[in-house]
């Protein structure tokens, strides 16, 4: 692991507490923060886990489950921000949530899910009461999509309308295919007048331009950016897209598929067998690279389009996530908040050891 150069050293007297430290990405987030000299507490649910992560990255450690109320505030007493990376955040944002507003705690948080996004989005109020920072989205979703939808909409001011795609090459965590999982069964939907439609599974595909003339088939799927893209750039009509092998057969087979899942006990059942996938190598993670696309029009059609290369999808998630730990304990601010409206359209370029590669930008009509 190689030492932070002068300029990386930020040295944060500020501690955070990392909930879910033991998982795939969370680890890697743990990784990072001590890289950089982020005081950080590891922290899960399963003591032995928790114990052995924090062993491993030379940090204290604290016990507790999500549904402890009480336990969680003992946990929170003394930290200043909690990086939640325990997902499905389905079923984990909320506690957290609650017991950060409940012990003046700002949260960070790796979601991709739009109705967690929601849901974070309308404790907004409570969030500037109680004087705190709610910032999901930290990670892969949405920081690189959500500052092109910003950049995009200052090109075009009357834009409504946004498409929105991400290609993450190199595998996913088991997290993240757990959360996909609960998504597919609740079936995909699109931002039309401000509300959340279902529609079908990949119920477009689309061929998109991204840096270095690459090309992505991408098939619409439910993303984060249908929450965030409406609060960072104003828009009204959202579709999120990422590339998705048998797009085509995936939306014939979406009732199916569905109907499947919701049977008692099949769901349950694959999540055990993701227990069995290897998650992304190391090796993967130094090879391979994630991007970002977005196109925004107006009323009148014209539309511009803007796109960006990272860091491989969990790589570019741990300095990201860490980065903000940084960023909100530089700059306080509260509310609920997208990562763009938290630390600034160029957030992603304060993130070091993430090499950017922007796309040529386009405009229609």
């Amino acid at each position: 692991m190689s030492e932070p150069t002068t300029s990386e050293r930020e040295a944060v007297r500020t501690t955070v507490l990392v909930y879910g430290i033991y998982g795939y990405t969370g680890l890697l987030v743990g990784r990072e923060a001590v890289r950089r000299d982020v005081d950080i507490i590891a922290a899960g649910r399963d003591r032995a886990r928790t114990e052995a992560a924090a062993r491993d990255l030379g940090v204290q450690f604290r016990v507790v489950a999500l549904d402890d109320a009480e336990g969680l505030d003992a946990a929170l007493a003394d930290v200043d921000i909690v990086a939640h990376c325990a997902g499905p955040y389905e079923r984990t944002s909320a506690p957290m949530v609650d017991a950060c507003l409940r012990t003046g705690t700002h949260y960070l948080d790796l979601t991709g899910e739009a109705d967690v996004f929601e849901a974070v989005y309308a404790r907004d109020s409570d969030a500037r009461d109680a004087g705190v920072a709610l910032v999901p989205g930290v990670g892969f979703d949405v920081v690189p999509t959500d500052h092109l939808a910003a950049v995009a909409k200052q090109a075009l001011l009357e834009a409504i309308t946004g498409d929105i795609a991400m290609v993450s090459p190199g595998g996913f965590s088991r997290g993240t295919l757990s959360t996909a999982l609960l998504g597919m069964a609740a079936g995909n939907k699109i931002r039309v007048s401000g509300e959340f439609e279902p529609v079908a599974h990949s119920h477009r595909i689309l061929t998109i331009d991204l840096p270095g003339s690459k090309k992505a088939t991408v098939a619409s799927t439910p993303l984060g950016d249908l929450a965030s893209a409406a609060r960072t750039a104003g828009l009204q009509n959202v579709t999120t897209f990422t590339a998705l092998p048998g797009a085509t057969l995936l939306r014939r087979l979406d009732r199916p598929m569905r109907r499947l899942l919701s049977v008692r006990g099949v769901g349950d059942a694959l999540e055990k067998l993701l227990a069995f996938v290897p998650v992304p190598s190391e090796a993967t993670r130094g090879r391979t690279r994630s991007a970002g696309w977005v196109r925004l029009t107006d009323g009148s059609g014209r539309s511009v389009e803007r796109s960006i290369e990272v860091d491989n999808t969990y790589a570019f998630t741990a300095k990201s996530m860490v980065q903000a730990m940084i960023a909100l304990a530089d700059s306080p601010v509260t509310g609920a908040l997208t990562p763009s409206t938290a630390f600034g359209v160029d957030f992603i370029d304060t993130i070091p050891g993430v090499t950017l590669v922007r796309g040529t930008a386009a405009e229609v009509g």
